[in-house]
């Protein structure tokens, strides 16, 4: 039994045995009065006194379990895009994760990113001692403050040949990506309305993709139903060599034309 009801079973133990033992007393013509039995006891202040406690010791009850049951982490954190990635071009591979910003695209190797990053997210997922032959494998790294941040990474052997054995420690991080909630992109952005994205094309100086183009070459936009998808070569170098083009895609509400979300691919990263 909790605390409360402790205590309230206890006064009305007393509260009950001080009525039927209590001492004789004087009645008004000098004769001591005779102590109340139990069945001089009104049977309903018994039973509205009963009441009572069982009202309130229900309801300290459910207090408590409503109190057990109420998460023990702090409020959710609400995350808002850092000066890094407000500042970050569209060809620069930069993404916002939560509250941190990495760099997509082929720029860092797997030790490196386990060692600038170890502190704040959980890499038990990514076995650096062991080998791959696979050209890409994939891992999910939790934040270790806000267990809701989870983020796929994918990193590829070093080498040309996707059949080459290679260390994990060997490979190169070419991918990055997470929920939309928690996903800021260059200019600090999470979404965009149609009109904002062709604004943003314009500005890029970004044409229409035709038939006449070679689908595999970057720089131009193609519009779907509720997308427009803007495939943009990157500005520098990776760890291979290469500029790779980032695939970003963006989505709204095909009756409204309001923003939904946007996704970053990387393609020909060392190709």
């Amino acid at each position: 039994m909790k605390k409360f009801s402790k205590i309230a079973a206890f006064i009305f133990a007393l509260s009950l045995s001080a009525t039927v033992m209590t001492a004789c007393g004087d009645s008004k013509d000098g004769k001591k009065s005779e102590p109340k039995s139990v069945e001089d006891i009104d049977e309903k202040d018994i039973e509205d006194a009963l009441n009572k406690l069982d009202e309130e010791t229900s309801k300290e009850l459910a207090k408590e379990k409503e109190e057990a049951t109420e998460p023990t982490t702090a409020a959710e954190k609400v995350y808002e895009p850092t000066e890094e990635i407000k500042n970050a071009s569209f060809r620069s591979g930069y993404i916002q994760i939560g509250d941190t910003v990495f760099r997509t695209g082929g720029y860092i190797t797997v030790p490196d990113f386990v060692d600038k990053y170890g502190d704040k997210f959980d890499m038990s997922e990514i076995a650096l001692d062991e080998y791959t032959t696979n050209s890409m494998q994939n891992a999910t790294i939790t934040s270790i403050d806000d267990p809701r941040v989870k983020i796929t990474i994918s990193y590829a052997t070093s080498g040309s040949d996707v059949n080459e054995r290679s260390k994990i420690s060997d490979c190169i991080v070419v991918g990055l990506n997470g929920h939309p909630d928690y996903c800021f992109y260059p200019t600090g952005i999470k979404s965009l309305d149609y009109d904002e994205v062709k604004s943003l094309l314009t500005e890029l100086g970004l044409p229409e993709y035709t038939s006449e183009m070679d689908s595999l070459e970057p720089d131009w936009f193609k519009e779907e139903k509720d997308s427009i998808y803007v495939p943009i070569k990157a500005e520098e170098e990776n760890l291979y060599g290469k500029c790779p083009t980032f695939r970003y895609e963006f989505f709204f509400n095909e009756k409204n034309l309001e923003g939904e979300k946007i996704t970053l691919l990387e393609k020909y990263w060392k190709d």
